[in-house]
Parts: structure tokens; C-alpha cells; sequence
């Protein structure tokens, strides 16, 4: 069975249209105005790993964990959530919710310490529902005084993370909401979702890459009643230069298989090859040869000067230890 030409290149489906955002407590979504914001949210994969290892280790009976978002507002619009830390709470049904207020405030404190950058950008809970003590805990942190919110204009109140931790569904549930205020009665919050994606750099990828190699490998050794080898430090570039490689083979097929006719040319694709293209200066390969030629000698220099400061320590020391002379300093 042949399969699609997006599938084959790996490219998305253009029939295939993505869930639009929810809206809670009022059926149809507002118009915009000039509070609301198009926003979108960038999460790092550490501070869902956070959440998670703080719901695993959350007091006996406890239901749920919620805590503080950490993050910064880049690009204009977009908000990223680079960190997070659980907040001791108490959830009763006369009472309703307690909120450890003291230790939100040295947390953060101490986070800031180490990172000054980053600042309140909400607040996290894990479920799959937003319930109605979830309105208590919102307000809390919509206040400036007791969670250190600051509002802006791309973000006028807190961001608030859903974690579904139930693991019923196939997927991994991950969403991010926003209150936007109604004409209609303004003590209702509304939740609308905002879209998110889990966001990682390149060096991580390759780290992550790299592990997962050397974990399939010790599977292997294990299977075969063999040793694990050792991972060298050239292990890792070799495999990313191989991975390097199979990208570009595949981009100059796509590329030709376009040129030809044989496949429909992808805007989206066309122009991320131009901007990755365009974003790296064109340098002569003389030039490159040149620069590898001198940072290898200077290595090799380097290791010289180290073999002869070596070498001259040891033949220092054993005049020392012959004639009982006292080393200099």
C-alpha cells in the first residue's frame, strides 16, 4: 500500500486540522479585546518532570499537586515556562483550600537568587478537570502582594497548567489555560486554552540522543551475555555527524524529487530550508581547511608544551629526591 506523500516526507497533513481551544463556564468564546492577547506557551520538559516527581512524593492522601510556574515572557507574545515548584496546600471540604503562603515566598526567593530572570508566570495542578477550588487558588496568585504576580499587557493574569495524571487516555495531557474577563459578570472566570508545546534545545536532543544510545547498547551487551562497552567522546559526534548526514541526504531528495515534479513543493518547508540555509555564513572550503589546519596545530602545540612541563617537573623531582635538595616554589 503506498503510503502519502506528507507521510513519506514526513511532512504534516494539510486535511488534518488541530483541536481549537476550549473555553470553561461560558459556551462560546468572547470577542477579542484589548486585554486579551493571542498567546502561546512554551514549556520545558524539566518542569514537567518536576511536577510529575511532586505529584509521585505528594503527602498521603492528598489528591493533587499544585505549586508555582517560573518563566519569562520572549518573542513578543509568547511565554516560557522554564520552571516550577510544588506549594504544601491543604484541600478540605469545609475549609476549602489552604495555601502554604510562607513557603511560596522563600521558594521563590531562593530561586530568584540563582535565577533573576526568571519570574511568576502562573500555576500548575495536577487532574483533568478544573473544579471549583481551582478559582481560590487563581486568585491567589492574581494577586501581587502574596504571589509575586506581575501583570503585563501580553500577560494580564496567571497562567494556570493542567497535568492530567490519570493516564487514561493514550496521550500524555499537558494544557495551559488563561482567565479573560467578561462584560457579562466580572467575578466569573473563564478559562480559555492557549496552545502549548514542550520545547527542548539541540544540545539536549543530542544529549537525550546520546543516552538513549548507550542505553540500547547496554540491552544489547546484556542480550548477548556481553560486556557493555564504554561510550568514548567521540561517540557522540560521530553519531551526530551521521545523523547530519542522513538529514541532508534526505532534504536533497526531497529537494530533487520537487524539482522533478515528482512531489508537491511544501511552503512551510521551503522556507525553513531558506532560513536554515541563510542563517549560516557561506565560507570557502580553502578558508575551512586553513582553520582546521591551525586549531590542529595549536592542539598539538598545547600538548606539547604539556609533555615538556611534565617531563620537567619529573626530572625536577628526582634531582630532589637524589641530592635532598628542597624544591623552589
Amino acid at each position: 500500500m503506498a503510503q502519502p506523500v506528507n507521510a513519506l516526507w514526513g511532512l504534516p497533513d494539510k486535511k488534518s486540522k488541530s483541536t481549537p481551544p476550549k473555553c470553561f463556564n461560558i459556551a462560546s468564546r468572547v470577542q477579542k479585546s484589548s486585554i486579551e492577547q493571542p498567546l502561546s506557551c512554551r514549556v520545558h520538559p524539566v518542569t514537567v518532570l518536576k511536577i510529575l516527581d511532586a505529584y509521585v512524593r505528594r503527602p498521603a492522601g492528598a489528591q493533587r499537586t499544585i505549586g508555582t510556574l517560573l518563566g519569562w515572557i520572549s518573542e513578543g507574545s509568547a511565554v516560557d515556562i522554564t520552571d516550577s515548584f510544588p506549594v504544601p496546600h491543604k484541600d478540605t471540604t469545609d475549609e476549602g483550600v489552604a495555601i502554604d503562603q510562607d513557603y511560596h515566598k522563600s521558594m521563590l526567593e531562593l530561586r530568584q537568587k540563582v535565577s533573576p530572570r526568571e519570574v511568576v508566570v502562573g500555576w500548575f495542578s495536577t487532574g483533568d478537570e478544573i473544579n471549583a477550588t481551582s478559582a481560590v487558588i487563581h486568585a491567589f496568585y492574581c494577586k501581587k502582594e502574596s504571589s509575586q504576580f506581575n501583570p503585563t499587557a501580553v500577560l494580564p493574569g496567571p497562567l494556570h497548567l493542567l497535568i492530567d495524571t490519570s493516564l487514561v487516555q493514550q496521550s500524555f495531557g499537558i494544557k495551559t489555560f488563561v482567565n479573560v474577563r467578561t462584560a457579562v459578570a466580572e467575578n466569573l472566570l473563564q478559562f480559555h486554552e492557549v496552545p502549548l508545546r514542550v520545547q527542548t534545545s539541540a544540545a539536549e536532543k543530542s544529549s537525550i540522543s546520546q543516552l538513549m544510545h548507550a542505553r540500547r547498547a547496554n540491552r544489547e551487551a546484556q542480550a548477548n551475555r556481553m560486556n557493555a562497552k564504554d561510550m568514548a567522546s567521540l561517540d557522540g559526534l560521530q553519531g551526530g555527524l551521521k545523523e547530519l548526514l542522513g538529514l541532508s541526504r534526505r532534504i536533497q531528495q526531497y529537494v530533487r524529487a520537487v524539482q522533478s515534479g515528482k512531489v508537491e513543493g511544501h511552503l512551510a518547508v521551503g522556507r525553513g530550508l531558506t532560513t536554515a540555509l541563510c542563517a549560516e555564513p557561506v565560507i570557502d572550503v580553502e578558508a575551512v581547511e586553513n582553520l582546521c589546519n591551525a586549531s590542529l596545530q595549536d592542539a598539538l602545540m598545547v600538548v606539547y608544551l604539556s609533555n615538556l612541563t611534565r617531563t620537567q617537573i619529573s626530572i625536577a623531582e628526582k634531582i630532589s629526591a637524589l641530592f635532598g635538595l628542597a624544591p623552589e616554589l
